[in-house]
């Protein structure tokens, strides 16, 4: 019995101040941030409480929502984006990888080297390759007499969220791409020993071992990047201004968060309430978003 004492308290050792730096700096804060948003207040003097005057105004005034739904829209159209083409490109890249192309090694630096340069650092960049005036892409275009070539890029609607994509699929596809690979080399060899004895083919090896296998590792990354793209904003705020771009066509709601909390544009002064009520809109619905995305990848997870 004293031994079984003494080894609970250790493992209390252990978990305390693990506990306790995650209460003071996630529970608490999120907490305050619920409490905070039934409140009309600007950082200073008295809190005026308001109730959920601040979540009407979201939903409801005829200025405010559809600038909020519009950046909704466009989180969840890059949610999209992150199931349908992002990671199944990090899968496929990690495939190749795993087959040993030739010069794997060299690819495998040059997509990695991007993620290791800050978002900020690489949209200042992206910015000065697709600047319609200074940039570099239309200056080479006109050089080389391409004049049908040049375009408005990141100022054009249609081009801008696109242009983005590609931007994050560059910077951001190391990540996703490591976890398979490394998930690839942890597959016992026997497996695939046994597979190549049986006379499987390189497909039949991929969709039936590999990406079986791989699935627990594309739920984890599905759940991590539809978090990170529900709460984006450095990337869009560099490439389309505070505004969200040309007819808000790269507008987030961190964006939103940020204009009408700390830019003044709600009433014309900051406004902490009405922040924290949109902050408690999207945890609702970053919550309900990973449960339905956990609950449906568990049914494709591989069971041996």
């Amino acid at each position: 019995c004293k031994e079984a004492g003494s080894y609970k308290k250790s493992y209390l050792l252990f978990i305390t101040p693990g506990f306790l730096a995650y209460t003071v700096f996630i529970i608490l804060p999120i907490i305050y941030v619920i409490y905070l948003s039934v409140f009309e207040w600007s950082g200073l003097g008295e809190m005026n409480f308001i109730g959920i005057e601040n979540f009407k105004t979201l939903f409801t005034n005829t200025r405010i929502a559809p600038v909020f739904f519009n950046a909704l829209k466009n989180n969840l159209k890059y949610l999209l984006c992150v199931w349908f083409i992002i990671t199944p490109f990090q899968f496929l890249v990690a495939y190749l990888f795993y087959l040993k192309i030739p010069f794997f090694k060299y690819y495998k630096f040059m997509i990695f080297m991007p993620y290791v340069i800050s978002s900020t650092i690489v949209s200042f960049f992206a910015t000065m390759i697709f600047n319609p005036t200074i940039g570099f892409l239309n200056t080479f275009f006109e050089k080389m007499g391409w004049n049908n070539l040049v375009s408005a890029w990141v100022g054009n609607p249609k081009l801008a969220f696109k242009i983005m994509i590609a931007l994050v699929l560059w910077q951001g596809a190391a990540s996703g791409m490591m976890i398979f690979y490394a998930n690839m080399m942890d597959i016992p060899s026997d497996i695939i020993e046994a597979s190549r004895i049986d006379g499987c083919s390189e497909a039949q090896r991929l969709f039936r071992i590999l990406i079986p296998l791989s699935l627990p590792a594309c739920s984890s990354i599905i759940v991590m990047s539809s978090i990170w793209a529900l709460g984006v904003f450095d990337i869009p705020f560099m490439l389309g201004g505070p505004t969200g771009g040309v007819n808000s066509s790269l507008d987030f709601v961190n964006m939103v968060f940020y204009r009408y909390t700390f830019g003044s544009v709600l009433s014309g002064e900051v406004n902490l309430g009405f922040g924290a009520s949109i902050s408690v809109t999207m945890f609702i619905i970053i919550m309900i978003v990973t449960f339905i995305q956990n609950k449906v990848l568990t049914k494709f997870e591989y069971e041996p």
